[in-house]
């Protein structure tokens, strides 16, 4: 209990000193922040960023439940400020400013360090627009690709229905030879009906449509090889 009661006045003489502090520091201060947690971190006092409410002019720190502190000077590359709020903080001390020469080192290598993620900022966009590119390409090729075979596929099965629709025409031909069978039957029919004479199952079957388109198919595909077979006969001849 005696140990207590000493160590009470020597509290509050700290609280009352670290009160004092709080108002003699103004923005630019260079400071550094204890946390309850035992961390440190260097910094200059600052603005919030980003807040329109707060009214340019000094700042009664003593009476701020936050504090902003700029941390580009002390940490190169950390360029940002951190705002804490007071009941976090342990201890704050008020540091010596930087001589000009320690200023100008850290400025550039602030620059260096700026450039240079600038730079590698530049080389990663590089870097991902060529493969954007590439990709791009694949997939056009991909897509080409897939177009042509499907044109391949649609090519291949006319030639198949082609092919198909000559044979059913030769087997027709075959049933209906052209030295009995031709345009002349459809008149030969016309005279039966007019005469009231019966027609012929063979008959309909060849004037019907699908059986012509088919049985004409073949008859001229037969006569143009006939024709392509004279024409190479008298060219050996002459």
């Amino acid at each position: 209990m005696k140990y207590t009661l000493m160590l009470l006045p020597l509290l509050a003489s700290v609280a009352s000193a670290q009160d004092d502090l709080w108002k003699t520091l103004k923005k630019g201060d260079r400071v550094q922040l204890t946390f309850r947690s035992g961390n440190m971190i260097l910094g200059n006092l600052a603005l919030k960023p980003a807040d329109p409410r707060v009214p340019p002019g000094p700042i009664d720190y003593s009476e701020a439940s936050e504090v902003t502190i700029d941390l580009s000077l002390e940490y190169p590359g950390l360029n940002g400020t951190m705002t804490v709020a007071k009941k976090e903080i342990k201890e704050i001390r008020k540091l010596q400013n930087l001589d000009p020469q320690t200023m100008k080192r850290i400025e550039d290598e602030v620059k260096r360090i700026q450039a240079q993620a600038a730079a590698d900022e530049a080389s990663r966009k590089a870097a991902e627009s060529e493969k954007d590119k590439a990709a791009k390409a694949k997939i056009e090729a991909a897509i080409k690709l897939e177009a042509d075979s499907s044109k391949d596929k649609e090519k291949g099965a006319q030639l198949l229905k082609e092919f198909q629709d000559l044979q059913r025409g030769k087997e027709l031909l075959q049933r209906f030879p052209p030295d009995k069978w031709g345009p002349q039957t459809a008149k030969e029919v016309a005279d039966k009906a007019l005469r009231k004479q019966p027609v012929t199952a063979e008959e309909r079957e060849f004037l019907d449509p699908e059986t012509q388109k088919y049985w004409s198919m073949a008859l001229k595909a037969q006569q143009d090889a006939a024709a392509e077979k004279k024409e190479k006969t008298e060219e050996k001849k002459q």
